[in-house]
């Protein structure tokens, strides 16, 4: 099991990348959230990292996505019921175990109740599940923190977007590639920065 995230082995899981989840959130958490994505997204399509869909809500037309999956692939996205967990879609399951890449990066709407939920599930099934942390606002702020402690507690390690760029970029082979992550990296921590500093 490689410890560092490594894209020839990486695949993600996003849970419900809709706009419409942002009226709970304060407007200048609104733009990092989505300027992250943007940045997750840019970097998986240039590593080749498969990212897979999970959407509740069906009548929410793609071009308002925050990350959108490749046409191509359009077999990665999978309407979910959101009365029964995630991964308990059998044919995104079935979709995502054939990838054969045992790191899974799950994030998306809700921390709290979802995204848990999902993480903690692949973990138990057997992939090396982590939590894109600043991708998956808690809808209720007050239970990040417990949150976040239960996953760590069963194994499901939080990882950020700037250390999952990283961490990307460390591990890629193609010069090229390394370049174009650092990039991504470099603005991503550009971000962080400016965060901190708010």
């Amino acid at each position: 099991m490689s410890i560092l995230a490594d894209p020839g082995i990486s695949q993600i899981l996003l849970i419900d990348p809709v706009p419409a989840r942002f009226g709970l959130l304060k407007t200048g958490h609104q733009r990092r959230v989505r300027e992250a994505y943007r940045r997750l997204t840019e970097a998986a399509d240039l590593a080749r990292v498969p990212r897979y869909f999970a959407i509740s809500d069906s009548a929410v037309g793609r071009e308002h996505w925050l990350s959108t999956p490749c046409e191509r692939n359009a077999s990665r996205v999978h309407e979910v019921s959101t009365d029964r967990t995630v991964i308990s879609n059998e044919a995104l399951l079935a979709a995502m175990r054939d990838e054969m890449r045992e790191q899974l990066f799950v994030c998306g709407f809700w921390l709290d109740d979802v995204v848990s939920s999902a993480a903690l599930e692949a973990l138990l099934i057997g992939f090396n599940a982590h939590l894109i942390m600043d991708l998956s606002p808690a809808l209720d702020h007050t239970n990040r923190q417990a949150t976040l402690d239960r996953l760590n507690q069963y194994g499901v390690p939080p990882i950020s977007l700037r250390s999952l760029l990283y961490e990307w970029m460390a591990k890629a082979e193609d010069r090229d590639l390394r370049d174009a992550l650092a990039t991504l990296w470099q603005q991503q921590t550009a971000e962080t920065n400016r965060g901190t500093s708010a």
